[in-house]
Parts: C-alpha cells; structure tokens; sequence
C-alpha cells in the first residue's frame, strides 16, 4: 500500500474520531446510553444515581467530545500541512500522541478496574496503529531529504 493510502486511513480515523467527541457534546443520550450499556451492563445505570450526579457527568462526557476534538483537529492539521513536507516528524508526533493517550487511558482504567474501558481504547488504538506501522516502514526506506 502507499503512503498516501495510509495517510487519507489516518485522515478518515481521525475525521471519525472527532465525529465521537461531536457525539459526546450533542448526542448525550445516546452516548450515555452507549457507555451505561458498555460499561455497567445497563442503559439506565447513571440515571438512578440522580440528577445532579447525571448533570455532572454529562459535563464530564462534554468536556471529554471537546478535548477529544481539539486533540483530533491537531492531528488532522499534521496530517494534512505537515505531512507532506515533514513525514517523519508528523510520524512521530502523532505516534507519541497516540501512544501517549493509550497507556495513560487505558493503565487507569485497568487500575479502576474497567476492562471494558481499556476494550474500547484498544479498538481505537489499533485504527491508528495499523497505518502508523505501515508508514514507519515507508518512512525507514526513505531518504532523510526526500519528499512525498
């Protein structure tokens, strides 16, 4: 495959991605409704703790679709101004950023106890791996000065 297939993957991932943090802000009753039924086995499980507990994690679900979406429109800026001129170093930007999340998400989440959670971020994780992997191949065989 080539390192523009590879690079439009990583777009496509990262555009779905930033649909998910959308998702999270304007969608709440679904996603709500989604993460209950994932992670607690029951769609109604934040409703029963009260209002106030469900106000504060809808804010919670909020604050995470935006961090989420300025994290993403980051990597979708490298992706699409630097990558071309600077592949290397937008590789590695965006692998340390990846990686990054994984660990921290996913090692908090298996010392909380929910390996449903660190289910989920896997399932994330290896959208981005699969081409990440591919491209450190392309970019190992390529010149330092050369250019897509």
């Amino acid at each position: 495959m080539s390192i523009k297939f590879w690079q439009r993957w990583l777009i496509v991932v990262t555009g779905g991605v930033i649909v998910y943090g959308l998702m999270l802000i304007l969608l709440p009753q679904t996603t709500h409704t989604l993460f209950n039924t994932l992670f607690f086995a029951s769609s109604e499980s934040i409703r029963r703790i009260g209002t106030d507990s469900s106000h504060y994690v809808a804010l919670v679900y909020g604050v995470l679709g935006a961090v989420i979406i300025g994290w993403m429109v980051t990597i979708m800026a490298l992706l699409i101004i630097s990558f071309q001129s600077q592949p290397r170093n937008t590789w590695n930007i965006i692998t340390l950023s990846v990686v990054t999340w994984y660990i921290i998400d996913s090692g908090f989440s298996l010392v909380i106890g929910s390996l449903a959670h660190v289910l989920f971020n896997t399932g994330f994780f290896v959208l981005f791996a699969v081409p990440l992997i591919a491209l450190y191949g392309h970019l190992r065989r390529k010149p330092v000065d050369d250019h897509f």
